[in-house]
């Protein structure tokens, strides 16, 4: 039967109040009424049945919210019963219960003030929506997001990994471990940059190994693989700043560049080098060893407007001739 059918509104009014209960009782939203005491007065069965609570007149005339509750849920809900009684404002919140059992529960709750027409606020209504599901689709959803953020975040830094290897193997001489030729053309131009800019020194040493194929023809090549590992290491264990940059340029020729450093101070570097390596023993079978591994080395420094890396390789190397003219095992530093 519609509104529309009843002859008075008389009729329409008894209609209302005598399924209103009807409508409560089957009703999936809980309803509570709290008198201004914040005493339960009614709770529909949605919500007795959503507490599990056999037997809800025990809890009629009774504090609401309830004990067993959460502290947060009732210092909130406290909270806001007080603020809409005071203001007659209609507050919501959705926060977790517990059942009488002690399950969780989320609820979303409406609260408003209730007057029966003289304009006072009489009692509170307080309707809530059970929005447990909702929230634990809601927890899986993050919890999915969390895992693929840490798949994500795991594969990024494989990628990381992997392009970081590459580009150590694509920038390290596999004998040696040393920088290669590629990472030294790229340095250079670097540092002349950074010289340039601070108008400082930049130096070069090229190392060349002494007679080096005659440690290949004499003893073989995993002789003269092992020769050159020992020169690198004694170079590099020569550089005292991080900032220095050694790199096997090629064959058995080693270069050294250093940022703020001048003719002399390389100088000085080069001799180490080159008296370090003097002191080398190799040993090429089980009683025998090779000694007295020397190198020649070629030094140039330049400044400011003359800094290019072929003018720096092109005087160096000029020095490292004039070292191997001058009979080997010695360094030169350029000079015009």
């Amino acid at each position: 039967m519609s509104f529309s059918k009843f002859r008075t509104k008389e009729e329409q009014l008894s209609f209302s109040d005598k399924h209103s209960h009807v409508w409560i009782a089957h009703s999936p939203v809980c309803t509570k009424i709290i008198d201004l005491d914040f005493n339960l007065q009614f709770m529909s069965p949605a919500g007795i049945c959503a507490l599990a609570i056999s037997d809800v007149t025990q809890f009629y005339g009774k504090p609401y919210p309830f004990d067993f509750y959460p502290q947060s849920f009732i210092d909130e809900m406290s909270k806001n019963l007080k603020q809409v009684r005071d203001t007659g404002e209609v507050i919501e919140q959705e926060s977790s219960v517990v059942d009488i059992n002690g399950n969780e529960l989320w609820f979303h709750s409406t609260i408003s003030p209730i007057s029966e027409g003289d304009g006072k606020i009489d009692y509170l209504m307080v309707v809530s929506i059970n929005t447990t599901a909702q929230h634990k689709v809601r927890k899986e959803l993050e919890q999915l997001n969390e895992q693929l953020e840490a798949k994500v975040h795991e594969r990024t830094l494989e990628l990381e990994r992997v392009n970081a290897r590459l580009h150590y193997q694509s920038e390290t001489d596999f004998l040696t471990k040393l920088s290669n030729r590629y990472a030294f053309n790229r340095h250079i131009s670097e540092k002349i940059a950074t010289a340039k800019r601070n108008k400082g020194y930049l130096s070069l040493l090229i190392i060349d190994v002494d007679n080096f194929k005659d440690y290949n023809d004499r003893y073989g090549h995993d002789v003269g693989d092992c020769v050159l590992q020992k020169v690198a290491k004694t170079i590099d264990n020569a550089i005292l700043r991080e900032t220095d940059i050694v790199a096997r340029y090629g064959g058995d020729e080693f270069v050294i560049l250093l940022p703020q450093t001048d003719k002399n101070t390389a100088f000085i570097l080069a001799e180490r080098v080159r008296t370090n390596i003097e002191l080398l023993k190799v040993e090429y079978d089980t009683t025998n060893l090779i000694c007295n591994i020397t190198v020649s080395i070629g030094v140039a420094s330049l400044r400011g407007s003359e800094l290019t890396p072929a003018d720096l390789l092109k005087k160096a190397d000029k020095a490292l001739y004039v070292a191997k003219q001058k009979g080997r095992d010695n360094s030169q530093v350029f000079s015009d």
